[in-house]
């Protein structure tokens, strides 16, 4: 049942991610390989980060459940891309680019990151790894991808610009964290991811962001 659960949590998360992948690629005009890249670089490049900087190798290489989260992803991206050649998609896709839709998709494929990159970092760093470990294998499995796609596509990336994008995901990492050793497993779990997603969509609403340096002329 909890394998079942936890297969959902990553299913959602390479969906939400590379339908958002998938709409920035398209938005910069990019060919199909292109959007299959961002789709997959946006599901999977934070837990690669994750996984060189804790010393193992990229569990996308040797994990079966995450080729077929790939194969998911790469389907996903490419039917993406293919409704984006009917006009009036494409001139949905530019106008809504940063509508409520594709800001939830991105808030539960974050959210859903986040806590799957804790459980990643526990597995590779050992039950007795100290909370900074597994809080920072939660948040840059969560924004790892995005920050590498918006590199790829010469923006600076979300997570320095966004309407509180990394806080959300600390601070829901950080929860799943210290409340897994004392709360039902699914309960820490999912009370994490609404955390995240209610401060992302918040954010969203109500417009908020951390201040900015204006630079004086």
């Amino acid at each position: 049942m909890l394998d079942t659960i936890l297969f959902i949590v990553q299913c959602i998360g390479v969906v939400s991610f590379a339908i958002t992948g998938t709409i920035i690629a398209i938005h910069k005009k990019t060919d199909f390989i292109g959007a299959l890249a961002f789709a997959l670089l946006t599901s999977f490049g934070g837990g690669m980060l994750r996984d060189i900087t804790l010393g193992h190798i990229p569990s996308l290489f040797i994990d079966r459940d995450l080729h077929i989260m790939a194969v998911i992803g790469a389907g996903t991206s490419l039917i993406c891309f293919h409704l984006a050649f009917f006009k009036p998609v494409a001139r949905f896709i530019g106008k809504h680019r940063h509508s409520f839709f594709l800001e939830l998709a991105d808030a539960l494929g974050l959210s859903s990151f986040c806590v799957l990159g804790v459980d990643a970092a526990r597995n590779l760093a050992g039950e007795n790894a100290i909370p900074l470990v597994l809080i920072f294998g939660g948040f840059i499995t969560g924004v790892g991808g995005g920050m590498l796609r918006d590199i790829c596509s010469a923006e600076i990336p979300a997570i320095f610009r966004k309407n509180v994008y990394l806080i959300p995901a600390v601070l829901g990492s950080a929860l799943y964290t210290l409340t897994y050793p004392y709360w039902p497993r699914l309960v820490s779990m999912f009370v994490s991811i609404a955390l995240i997603i209610v401060i992302r969509v918040l954010a969203y609403c109500y417009k908020w962001n951390l201040p900015i340096h204006k630079e004086q002329k």
